[in-house]
């Protein structure tokens, strides 16, 4: 896993606890390895797109768990199903 991630075992269990100096320097590199590569969006945008959506593949991942997020999500899809979409789930 730490070959995977690049990391060292110390950095993988105690990174976020401890921090450390470079971690800003690896946030810089981190924001260097993704330019071009990722494009933002303001939730204006990710309206107009599911405005206009006829299908929906929500994925669900532990962030959405952590903040209980279940019934929005919920939400949101009985609103796209009421106008119309098809709403999916990917896990």
């Amino acid at each position: 896993m730490c070959k995977a991630m690049n990391r060292s075992l110390p950095n993988v269990l105690f990174g976020g606890v401890l921090g450390g100096s470079d971690s800003t320097a690896s946030q810089q590199d981190e924001g260097e390895f993704y330019d071009g590569k990722v494009k933002y969006a303001t939730p204006d945008d990710l309206a107009l797109l599911l405005d206009g959506a006829r299908k929906v593949v929500m994925v669900p991942g532990y962030g959405l768990a952590v903040a209980q997020a279940q019934h929005a999500v919920k939400e949101l899809a009985n609103q796209l199903e009421g106008r119309g979409a098809k709403v999916s789930y990917a896990i």
